[in-house]
């Protein structure tokens, strides 16, 4: 019930360095040692610098409240992610539902009211599996989506940041203007700063290196419309697009006779 364990880095990565990104609040500890002084971010419009552009990106998710996003998981990945998301501070408010295939096989994962349903295709049976009901069932899957949340303050986070840069010039993407942010993390810091479940924190280092370079397209509405991950370790070029902002998402949990009996995966 495990997604391969490519599939898993390179989801882990792309989250990682995503929504939960944009999710940070500038008052984390500047990567020039600078003061950790909370500062009240600059209006919309005006130039975004690496004081104030993660807590203006996650005020402008919440404002919106709901995204669409899309997934390509790496060259070497096959396989793409569309999810819809209802995005607020409260965890339990938090919807999703999120549609995959990977190596030939179809996912649908919801999350409602707090609770993940996961339909794994013939590996659940074409039952959805209610994974609060199954002790350590959830997996890597479970913790790479609690990273869906952009509003989750990952402490310490923003210390992973060691280079920004800002090019106010950049590509025009579903119509709108971005600027584009290079943002250079050191690997170590990221991930032990969201801690993935079964995810070794010293492989991952050795086999992406010590620093990871995301691009990160934002519109004049704070709002960002693209992240690129770059090809390292030989995994790929990985992209999330971002489109229909507040637009809306309403998630319904499985009807009752589309659930299964998760325990009957155990053993």
């Amino acid at each position: 019930m495990k997604l391969s364990r490519r599939a898993t880095l390179v989801t882990s990565i792309l989250l990682a360095g995503g929504l939960a990104l944009t999710g940070c609040s500038s008052s984390s500890t500047p990567a020039d040692g600078g003061s950790t002084t909370t500062q009240e971010p600059a209006a919309k419009g005006t130039p975004l610098t690496q004081d104030d552009f993660a807590q203006r990106i996650a005020d402008a998710q919440f404002a919106a409240g709901s995204v669409h996003m899309s997934m390509q998981m790496g060259d070497s990945v096959e396989g793409t992610v569309e999810a819809d998301v209802v995005i607020d501070k409260d965890p339990k408010k938090v919807q999703m539902q999120m549609k995959m295939n990977t190596g030939g096989m179809d996912g649908d994962i919801r999350v409602v009211d707090g609770t993940m349903y996961m339909n794994m295709g013939s590996l659940s049976g074409d039952k959805f599996l209610d994974m609060s009901t199954m002790p350590g069932g959830a997996g890597d899957i479970g913790a790479i989506l609690d990273q869906v949340n952009p509003g989750s303050q990952v402490e310490g986070f923003g210390e992973a940041l060691t280079d920004f840069k800002a090019e106010p010039e950049g590509p025009e993407i579903d119509g709108v203007k971005t600027t584009q942010l290079t943002l250079t993390l050191d690997t170590r810091k990221m991930f032990e700063a969201q801690p993935q479940e079964g995810v070794d924190i010293d492989a991952l280092v050795s086999t992406i290196g010590e620093s990871m370079v995301y691009d990160m397209f934002v519109g004049p509405d704070d709002l960002p419309r693209r992240i690129v991950m770059p090809n390292i370790g030989g995994l790929g070029t990985g992209t999330q697009e971002y489109t229909k902002w507040g637009e809306p998402v309403k998630v319904e949990a499985p009807a009752k006779d589309q659930i299964a009996d998760a325990s009957s995966l155990q053993g």
